[in-house]
């Protein structure tokens, strides 16, 4: 690098709302990042805390320039509240009530993340195509557990699951018991799954001593629950049913893109369940002809020969 040319630096930033999945962006200096819960805000963080325009991030030679614009609830830089503020070492700031950290990094260490995304998206596209070729429920919700889990980096979990018209039933567990999951010291948990069944959307905690209505109930407090996330099974507007995963020792947090990967892999094995029960049905169907003494012809005896 010549001599005088100013040093170009990349950032990682990280906001951790609560009840959300962590917000993990690559910032490239030179340019302004608005923070807020605007939709247009580059780096968009949904609280109530936060205001619409709450601040802007800018990177420059000298370091990253964080200014509030007018918000509500101010901004903070370790601990002290600020209008402005030069960041130069990996530092926690606040925005409103939710924490966030960012970190000075080099070009090589921002591509090198950037290339890590891409290769977790390809190997949940590779898990979700495996899933699909499965048509054996008994097989395939087990699997579908066992790619969450490596996908969102959780402990353990379970998959409730129940074909239109039929109860709800655990179908898979993993570092748990059935009879756990039933008992009332599990409550915190069934909890989470019961929000998801009620209004299909997914809940998720990066860190539930902070969630005001999972970190108190004494499920999550005597079983140690640091982190969960649970996702609807849905076909269409029907509720199949819900998986969910927890893990008891702090760890990195569910991101964004662990939510969007886990999300996308549900969407896909609901479509999978759902035909793979219809495939179940047609051959029941089709044994009970058989077994009444129905001949089912072939489909190409059905079809019209072409040209005749």
């Amino acid at each position: 690098m010549s001599a005088g040319m100013p040093i170009t630096m990349s950032a990682r930033f990280i906001a951790y709302p609560p009840d959300r999945a962590a917000l993990v962006r690559i910032l490239g200096d030179g340019q302004i990042y608005r923070i807020g819960r605007a939709r247009t805000c580059e780096l968009r963080i949904e609280h109530a805390s936060v205001s619409r325009f709450h601040a802007e991030l800018e990177g420059s030679a000298r370091g990253w320039h964080l200014r509030d614009t007018a918000s509500k609830n101010g901004v903070r830089i370790d601990g002290e509240a600020v209008t402005r503020g030069i960041i130069v070492k990996p530092t926690w700031l606040a925005v409103g009530d939710v924490y966030c950290w960012l970190e000075p990094i080099s070009a090589a260490e921002a591509g090198l993340h950037r290339s890590e995304i891409e290769v977790r998206r390809a190997t949940s596209r590779i898990m979700s195509e495996h899933l699909a070729q499965t048509r054996d429920i008994q097989s395939l919700i087990p699997q579908t557990l066992d790619v969450v889990l490596e996908l969102s980096g959780l402990e353990r979990g379970f998959v409730v699951f129940a074909p239109p018209g039929e109860a709800l039933r655990i179908h898979a567990c993993r570092g748990l018991a059935a009879q756990e999951i039933a008992s009332t010291r599990f409550s915190g948990s069934v909890a989470a799954v019961e929000h998801v069944l009620a209004d299909g959307n997914s809940v998720i905690c990066c860190d539930t001593l902070d969630s005001p209505w999972l970190g108190a109930r004494p499920s999550v407090q005597m079983g140690g629950i640091r982190a969960l996330l649970c996702v609807p099974l849905r076909q269409g507007d029907l509720s199949l049913g819900a998986i969910y995963a927890d893990s008891r020792k702090p760890g990195p947090p569910i991101t964004e893109l662990d939510l969007e990967m886990v999300e996308h892999v549900a969407e896909g094995v609901a479509a999978s369940l759902a035909a793979a029960r219809l495939h179940e049905d047609v051959n029941d169907l089709l044994r009970q002809a058989r077994d009444a003494g129905m001949e089912i012809p072939r489909w190409d005896e059905l079809r019209p020969s072409s040209g005749k």
